[in-house]
């Protein structure tokens, strides 16, 4: 079931919200009895008979938990993690990387397999990455669980189950056992509905409409064709600009559907098309992803502790893997490497001029970083890496400033640098709805923006209804989040 679909809007979440305040007169148990059910009902609503690897994963990792607390003290306590995690890359590999290995990686060392191309279960990743921070925070005695219902509402809650924000066991379940927000009900709903409404705005009609501009340029390189100047410029600016207001709308949404409940989700987007480095870029993109390859990756393969050399070389490793992460394919290893090479490139940049960067470094800091962050997208999306080439010529000028396959679309051009300048200039969404405490840890604002903040004034409702609007009515061509294939 898609955010963006009327049967989520005009059916499942009234009905869920409704079940909810009904179940909450009942006491909290009742309602995250409820909320679990939902969350199961909303999962299964995609294909119920691919809703088995969810549940085969929750209860093994479950189990898993109460084991690794049983033998923390013991020696037997890491093997048993040891297992637990495993088990669950087994259980990723199977599902996401099997026809990967077995017609890309087994022929690179002479084997022969064949692919069973099974069904790809929805959020596997998202859920998989979330039990395994569980489980190694168990080891660490920073979680505990000994309640299956509680355990599974953490796992299947449905704003973040599909595409994140990954969360922490440590900072949901507090919440889910008494949430901070029980006694602001009418807070909690002009809050959620408002952030819910600046996603919606986001996906269906911004990243929806900017879409188009992506797919003739990427179809044509991956069938051979050449692509011009403007025309290679024009996709490759697009799909930036597509997947970042197609993601961020995703995490608005999910945030704002979470506060509906009275439940905060960690923030996952900073506006990172403001960033001036690629490290900095890192902290403001998918922010619970860059938190988990830090803490449960980075950190444990001894991140920066053992020098340069080893810290550069434990940035590609995670990198890399978080590159796969994506994606069972070369390119999404080959955008993850780029950004491996970008991170040491400034990690050492920043060893041999330690200052603080004058004005001048800033806005040149910025436009490298954002042309490395546009070229890196071009792998993301490319099919192969002859398309991604491709479209590489052409933004290079080799194929011709003009004719080509597709040609320039100027409006989609202009589109996305108007785009690109509103992400790069404007407050985020965070930020404007910053007086309501959207989300844990909410990002901060320039004391210049407050007269944007969001506040319960009719001008805002009236704004927010128009948003509302113009997203409803694009509801007949509902399109997937680009996250979930992940």
């Amino acid at each position: 079931m898609l955010f963006n679909s009327a049967p989520f809007l005009f059916g499942f979440l009234p009905l869920a919200l409704a079940g909810f305040a009904l179940a909450r007169q009942a006491g909290w148990r009742p309602a995250m009895a409820f909320l679990t059910l939902a969350s199961v009902v909303f999962y299964a609503w995609w294909n119920p008979a691919y809703a088995w690897p969810l549940a085969v994963s929750i209860a093994g990792n479950f189990l898993f938990g109460l084991a690794i607390a049983r033998t923390r003290g013991t020696p037997w306590g890491g093997a048993v993690l040891a297992a637990g995690l495993a088990a669950n890359l087994a259980f990723l590999g199977i599902f996401k990387y099997e026809r990967f290995f077995a017609e890309s990686v087994a022929p690179l060392v002479g084997l022969m397999i064949e692919a069973r191309g099974l069904e790809l279960p929805l959020g596997v990743s998202f859920f998989t990455f979330t039990q395994i921070a569980y489980l190694v925070d168990v080891r660490r005695d920073l979680a505990r669980d000994n309640d299956a219902l509680s355990y599974t509402l953490f796992v299947t809650f449905f704003p973040h189950l599909i595409a994140g924000p990954i969360i922490h066991h440590k900072e949901m379940m507090p919440q889910f056992r008494q949430p901070r927000r029980q006694d602001g009900a009418a807070e909690n709903l002009a809050a959620g509905l408002s952030l819910f409404a600046i996603g919606l705005f986001k996906k269906a009609v911004i990243a929806d409409w900017v879409a188009s501009y992506v797919s003739p340029g990427f179809s044509a390189a991956a069938s051979g064709q050449e692509l011009s100047l403007g025309a290679a410029w024009t996709c490759a600016l697009a799909y930036t600009v597509q997947i970042y207001f197609d993601f961020s709308g995703y995490s608005d949404m999910a945030v704002g559907l979470a506060r509906l409940f009275g439940i905060d989700l960690p923030v996952n987007f900073n506006s990172p098309y403001k960033a001036a480095s690629i490290i900095e870029f890192w902290r403001r993109w998918h922010m619970t992803l860059s938190r988990f390859l830090r803490d449960y990756l980075y950190f444990p393969l001894g991140g920066g502790r053992c020098g340069p050399v080893r810290r550069h070389l434990n940035l590609m490793i995670v990198m890399a893997l978080g590159g796969l992460w994506h994606g069972a394919a070369w390119t999404f290893l080959a955008w993850g490497c780029l950004h491996g090479l970008m991170l040491v490139g400034n990690h050492a940049w920043r060893a041999v001029r330690p200052a603080e960067p004058g004005r001048r470094e800033l806005v040149a800091g910025w436009v490298l970083t954002q042309v490395l962050v546009i070229v890196a997208w071009v792998f993301f999306r490319a099919p192969d890496f002859g398309a991604a080439l491709i479209i590489l010529k052409g933004m290079a000028g080799l194929s011709g400033l003009s004719g080509g396959a597709v040609k320039t679309a100027w409006d989609g051009l202009a589109l996305a640098l108007i785009l690109m300048a509103v992400c790069a200039l404007a407050p985020n969404s965070q930020q404007i709805m910053r007086t309501t405490g959207p989300g844990l840890e909410p990002v901060a604002a320039p004391e210049r923006l407050a007269r944007l903040a969001w506040r319960p004034s009719s001008g805002w409702a009236w704004t927010l209804a128009a948003l509302l609007a113009c997203s409803v009515m694009t509801l007949w061509r509902t399109s997937e989040f680009l996250y979930y294939q992940f």
